[in-house]
This record gives structure tokens, sequence and C-alpha cells, in this order.
């Protein structure tokens, strides 16, 4: 089980970097959305971006994320991206809990740019070239 709340200064660091002024921390995500109305058009990924008002960003968390949840987006990117390169194995890349929420926070960040148009590709190729930029593959 992943706790948030070890990895706060991380996400708030990224939050920062994107200008998402606030985290808001839920226990269960999927269940926040029924509550709010709001559609998961991720509903895998453990982390939701919205406009809290006109000016401000906040990004909403899963408290506690079960280990297959994130290994589950990880797969997925992996399937995705092996139409791209096949040789790159993206379960090695993204090798501990930190790059991997760091990647599903960005890929929330990401649904929102324009420049992407819904392409989950360009999402994904966006997202890792922002984690290469952050220093995350450095380690």
């Amino acid at each position: 089980m992943v706790l948030i709340e070890e990895f706060e200064k991380d996400l708030t660091k990224l939050g920062n970097d994107y200008f998402i002024n606030e985290l808001i921390k839920v226990p269960d995500i999927a269940a926040w959305a029924r509550e709010n109305n709001t559609d998961l058009t991720e509903p895998h990924l453990p982390m939701k971006l919205m406009v809290k008002n006109e000016d401000r960003l906040s990004m909403v968390i899963q408290s506690e994320i079960n280990d297959e949840m994130l290994s589950n987006v990880i797969r997925n990117l992996g399937i995705r991206w092996s139409v791209k390169d096949n040789v790159t194995d993206m379960e090695k890349k993204l090798n501990s809990t930190r790059k991997r929420l760091a990647y599903c926070f960005l890929k929330e960040y990401a649904r929102s740019l324009q420049k992407s148009e819904g392409d989950a590709l360009s999402e994904d190729e966006w997202v890792l070239e922002e984690m290469e930029y952050l220093g995350y593959f450095d380690e």
C-alpha cells in the first residue's frame, strides 16, 4: 500500500512546478468522483486534476493507493509505448513509487494540454520528456 503522505513533498513540488495550487487527499477517488458528479476519464489513475475556481488548479489524490493499481498504470503505459519503442521496459524505467506517482500526476496534467488532443501516446511522450527534464531518470 502506498501512503500519499509519504510522497507529499514530491507531489507538492510537482504541483508548484505546474501551477497546481492545492493537493486534495481523499480516501477513494472513485467515491469522491461519484459524490462530486465528476467524470474520471482515466478511472485507473489515482488522481484527478480539477479547476477549483477560475484561477486555481487542484489535484485530487487518493490517499492510499494499492500497489497493484500503480503497477497496472505502468503496465498500460508499457503496452501503449510498445507501439513507439518495443525495447524500453517501462516497469524498469519507472522502477520506484516516486517515479510512478510522478508519472500518474503528470499524466493527469497532460490530459489538460491542448497539444495532446486526447492522444494517450502523445500524453505519455510529454510526461516522459517532463520526467527526464525534472531529473527523475538521473536517480
